[in-house]
């Protein structure tokens, strides 16, 4: 299992966005890596919510995961959990942010989800000690969190009353843009976001309104200048994403063999195009 550490402003590791919201935490939680994604998007909605909403935030978060975009939310069921997958299914990396400690699965339906969003590169996020559990104040605690670490906040299925409204609230108060997904306007699951939109939120059917909205494009993270590179190289960095790999895994994955992968590696590091964490992992370097 990959231990636990926590992490405090300034010690590098520390999301730096959360030290400028209100209520900003003196010290975290961390299980698994933060990495350094082009950006992180948070994607909220309904624990209830339906096959609509589940592939919706399971599209979105493969969308934006697949442009090196980190995909945030609060590892609950229904859309959270959809989000986390659709990241972990395009190979990308998320962020889960806890509502209890590092120590207590909530809900234990998701013991594999987390176990797997760690193994991916990503990374489990509470300001709670590892042994404390869930209580009903402490989710809408941690939204702020959610929020005040990304981006953009997408809201994709909530009844009225959800949590997902407080972390758009909090976006709201934190300068944060709130986008949101249209529903049927009589579905109970489309009062959320069609309500956010009548109050200015901006419309997303895609992972590319995301990306625009952030100034990016789709293909933003493979159309680095690669002008001088090698075959070796270019190859390398078409499989590195925003999450720690083994170098053996990157070598694989770009039909490689190690030994020159990994002089390969350090070479691209050495230049600035990735780099490398502990445990001879490496990562693409943020734009």
């Amino acid at each position: 299992m990959v231990l636990a550490r926590t992490i405090r402003p300034g010690d590098g590791h520390f999301p730096a966005a959360l030290t400028r919201i209100a209520s900003a935490p003196a010290a975290l939680r961390l299980r698994g890596e933060l990495g350094a994604p082009v950006a992180r998007v948070a994607i909220v909605g309904s624990r209830q919510t339906d096959r609509y909403g589940r592939d919706t935030a399971r599209r979105l978060a493969r969308g934006l995961a697949a442009a090196g975009v980190s995909v945030v939310s609060g590892g609950a069921l229904g859309i959270d959990a959809a989000a986390h997958e659709g990241a972990l299914e395009a190979g990308g990396h998320t962020v889960a942010v806890l509502g209890c400690g590092l120590d207590v699965t909530y809900p234990a339906i998701h013991r594999d989800l987390f176990a797997r969003i760690v193994e991916a590169g990503g990374a489990l996020l509470s300001e709670y000690e590892d042994n404390d559990r869930a209580a009903p104040w402490t989710f809408p605690e941690r939204n702020r969190l959610v929020s005040g670490m990304s981006r953009a906040v997408v809201v994709v299925r909530a009844a009225a009353g959800s949590g997902a409204l407080l972390t758009a609230a909090h976006a709201r108060a934190q300068g944060v843009p709130v986008l949101a997904v249209p529903g049927d306007v009589d579905e109970p699951l489309s009062q959320g976001p069609n309500g956010l939109l009548q109050a200015g939120a901006r419309l997303v059917t895609s992972a590319a309104d995301v990306l625009a909205l952030l100034g990016l494009r789709p293909g933003d993270q493979a159309e680095l200048d690669l002008a001088g590179l090698d075959p070796q190289a270019r190859a390398l960095l078409a499989v590195l994403t925003g999450a720690p790999r083994h170098a053996d895994e990157v070598a694989r994955a770009a039909g490689l063999l190690p030994g020159p992968a990994l002089a390969a590696l350090l070479r691209l590091e050495l230049e600035g195009h990735c780099e490398q964490r502990p445990g001879l992992t490496f990562l693409r370097r943020a734009a």
